[in-house]
């Protein structure tokens, strides 16, 4: 009997999607794996490579009616699609207003737009094997996951806080006013976030997770740093600064998007992307 994957996730979550224009490599990557770990039939099926930045959060009913959507109380496709903007768009201008420097010359202040600013980048630092069981926190998956960390750029920190500060609270990082983690001295702490992107959610009794295949090429891929050979050789000519010094390298986050995560891989769906660059 063939080993499945069948997790079924929950509500909507928030994403930050690389440009697609230089994702291929990561793609191709991503469907090799899936077809190790049995493809389709083991419930192996394709997504759209990601770093969440909520999982399992809501829509505001009142913004519908903001929205242009109605009363707010209607659960179709449009109405969220309207909801899913309206809160988007929220998120990038205030991201765009807190990024958007302000800078003086002879006493004359002058402010520039946000993209003249570090492009928001997906920086990977290291692939990492993570065995997620049922058994786990009460929520595992029931799976293997290789996956990619990502640094926690102050881009990509700001915008999380954006959006978990405008949407609903959501399974992973819960209200931004919860004090539910406290440090070494007694203080409330926030919920880390740990940015990451995964490459395969692989059955837990699958034959090349059971074998341990998978975990030893995750770890051959760490080893080898093979991940930033993903990245399109440009990439790296535009992080050389007036020194001659070679920056982090990434990929340009390209979306903002909210999907429908409601049920098994196959079932996700987007509700709106945005680009980061739009004109709002």
């Amino acid at each position: 009997m063939t080993s499945k994957f069948s997790f079924k996730f929950s509500g909507f979550s928030v994403w930050l999607e690389p440009d697609p224009d230089q994702s291929s490599q990561m793609i191709s990557e991503m469907e090799y794996l899936r077809t190790k770990c049995g493809g389709s039939e083991a419930g192996q099926h394709t997504f759209v490579p990601h770093c969440t930045l909520l999982y399992n959060t809501s829509l505001d009913a009142n913004d519908g009616e903001q929205a242009g959507g109605g009363d707010g109380s209607s659960c179709d496709d449009q109405t969220k699609q309207q909801q899913g903007e309206y809160m988007l768009r929220q998120c990038l201008e205030e991201y765009h207003k807190q990024t958007a420097d302000t800078t003086c010359n002879d006493g004359n202040h002058q402010k520039q737009k946000p993209n003249d600013t570090k492009q928001l980048q997906l920086i990977p630092t290291s692939q990492y094997y993570f065995p997620y069981p049922k058994t786990a926190d009460k929520k595992g998956f029931g799976c293997c996951i290789s996956l990619l960390i990502l640094e926690t750029t102050p881009q990509l920190k700001l915008l999380h806080d954006i959006v978990r500060n405008r949407f609903p609270p959501d399974e992973r990082h819960g209200d931004s006013s919860d004090n539910d983690c406290d440090n070494s001295n007694g203080e409330a702490e926030e919920p880390r976030f740990r940015p990451h992107m995964a490459l395969i959610y692989a059955p837990e009794d699958q034959e090349n997770v059971t074998n341990g295949w998978l975990e030893k090429y995750t770890k051959q891929n760490e080893e080898e740093k093979r991940y930033e050979k993903w990245i399109p050789a440009k990439q790296k000519d535009q992080t050389i600064d007036d020194d001659g010094k070679e920056g982090a390298v990434g990929w340009n986050a390209k979306y903002l998007s909210l999907w429908s995560t409601e049920g098994t891989l196959d079932e996700w769906y987007p509700i709106f992307k945005l680009d980061l660059e739009a004109t709002l």
